[in-house]
């Protein structure tokens, strides 16, 4: 488990995230998901808990409006396919799975959402996902990465800078590559 981070906007981030694997079954439901059936995991949080968790739903559960029940809050969401384990897995969520977190946070207004994509937008720059193009009037900006050829067709994306400290920031990236692995 990652260690609490204490500084400038550390109490966003003063409790690691524990963001499991897939319990391989629906949280609306029960139902187990079979190998590569599509689902949507999202991440919740609850009233008075810095701590994120995550349900699963079966992809029909989630178009039929099952999502998260009170206490529990919506945090975000992203699209996976379910595989059962074979062995240990090194990452949680692979790139497609954070750029499409990374991509639904876009419209995020709470501070804790803003700071957690932000921190979230270097992790992609790092694994090189995103390719960042400069910083304008507290503004990061990035796009996704793609051959050279397509890469000046894909729009550039802008990310605010919550004005997390360095050592803020490099606790939070520590934290995020404990959870998601990598």
């Amino acid at each position: 488990m990652a260690r609490a981070v204490h500084s400038g906007m550390a109490g966003i981030f003063s409790a690691s995230y524990p963001i499991s694997r897939s319990t391989g079954q629906c949280a609306a439901t029960g139902q187990a998901f079979a190998p590569g059936e599509h689902f949507v995991a999202a991440l919740v949080e609850t009233e008075g808990s810095e701590e994120l968790g995550r349900l699963d739903y079966s992809l029909g559960a989630w178009e039929g409006g099952s999502r998260p029940e009170a206490p529990a809050r919506l945090f975000a969401h992203w699209r996976g396919v379910f595989a059962p384990p074979q062995g240990p897995r090194k990452l949680l969520l692979n790139d497609d799975e954070l750029l499409d977190l990374f991509e639904q946070l876009a419209t995020a207004e709470r501070t804790n959402q803003i700071a957690f994509r932000y921190v979230l937008a270097l992790l992609l720059v790092r694994r090189r996902v995103l390719t960042y193009e400069g910083t304008v009037e507290g503004v990061m900006r990035v796009r996704v990465k793609r051959p050279i050829a397509e890469q000046a067709s894909e729009p550039i994306v802008e990310v605010l800078d919550p004005k997390l400290d360095d050592e803020t920031v490099a606790g939070v990236i520590e934290q995020l590559g404990e959870v998601v692995g990598g």
